[in-house]
């Protein structure tokens, strides 16, 4: 009797064993079909339909695992697009066919979702782009406003807080905009606990990846000009509410050119929206502008110089800032 159940336990586990085997198999035959349809995907993306669509701009974007400066001695790793966080300002003019090569340089994997009008090969949130894989996203930019972009692959809100974002700005094609000087702000979230990334309260707050950064480095307009702001909120947890000091604004509802400004003195933005400022100084001098709230004491807060403008002279077209932000960034960024 012994002998017949100790035999039964025997055969139990060699069936159990089996089974398991078998299914670890299939799991695996699944998993190589999925990888090898991503790659199928990412090898159609990038030679068919790149013809087809003739883009009149090419841009590349490279990920790369690395460490940035945040703020004065802090350093923390990221996942950059381009070695910085944000990564680059993209500005395309609305209907503009633009494609942009992603080359995933990291350690995992890693996609560009794109805020606006496109097909779901161009959405970003599939294929998954392999380590040492690369992938083309075609796009007709639309519509016209301030969006942003950022990695689609879950958890999302991690890799959005390792630095995977940027803002994507599409300036209207037949209605320009009134003579203004431009910049954009990306306010986002970082945890300097590397085992607790997502944790609700952030560390630090800044605009445009550096705390504080326009304290020193103010924005600078003249007295009676237009400033105007594309302001994305690359954060997963809290809005920022935007106030500009001395100044009721124009505000374009989630950064939607098509949308009916209104006026305002702060303006909400939750995370994964935008919106554009626009406004004016009657008197010249120093002011404040930064999220109301918790996140000004944590890197949100800046300086914007108001000249006098002795001659009355009135801008006669917009002047974007948007090289001189970004120049300003890799520097402080990348510092020792």
């Amino acid at each position: 009797m012994k002998a017949s159940l100790s035999h039964n336990c025997i055969l139990y586990s060699l069936v159990s064993i089996f089974l398991l085997l078998t299914i670890c198999q299939i799991v695996a035959l699944q998993q190589q079909e999925i990888y090898a349809e991503n790659q199928n995907n990412v090898s159609s993306n990038n030679i068919t339909d790149i013809e087809a669509f003739n883009p009149t701009k090419k841009i590349k974007i490279v990920l790369e695992d690395t460490e940035i400066e945040i703020a004065p001695g802090k350093k923390i790793k990221t996942w950059a697009f381009n070695g910085t966080v944000p990564g680059p300002p993209l500005r395309f003019t609305e209907g503009e066919n633009v494609s942009i090569l992603f080359v995933n340089k990291g350690l995992y994997p890693h996609t560009i979702h794109f805020h606006g009008i496109h097909d779901d090969k161009n959405d970003g949130a599939s294929p998954f782009i392999m380590p040492g894989k690369s992938y083309t996203y075609n796009l007709t930019a639309e519509p016209a406003g301030a969006l942003m972009y950022h990695c689609h692959v879950p958890p999302v809100s991690e890799h959005i807080r390792m630095g995977m974002y940027g803002a994507l700005i599409i300036d209207p094609k037949d209605k320009p905009l009134k003579p203004a000087k431009e910049y954009y702000m990306v306010s986002s979230e970082f945890s300097t606990d590397e085992k607790n990334v997502t944790k609700f309260l952030a560390d630090y707050y800044p605009i445009n990846g550096y705390a504080y950064q326009y304290m020193n480095y103010p924005l600078e307009i003249n007295q009676g000009d237009t400033l105007r702001l594309y302001i994305v909120n690359e954060g997963i947890t809290i809005p920022v509410s935007i106030h500009l000091h001395s100044s009721i604004f124009d505000v374009y509802p989630s950064g939607l050119l098509s949308n009916e400004p209104y006026q305002a003195q702060s303006i909400a933005v939750a995370p994964g929206d935008a919106t554009i400022v626009e406004a004016k100084w009657r008197y010249p001098g120093n002011y404040m502008f930064h999220s109301h709230g918790f996140q000004e004491e944590h890197g949100n807060m800046g300086k914007i110089l108001v000249k006098e403008n002795n001659n009355s002279t009135k801008l006669t077209k917009s002047v974007s800032m948007f090289d001189w932000q970004y120049d300003l960034q890799k520097k402080l960024q990348k510092e020792n």
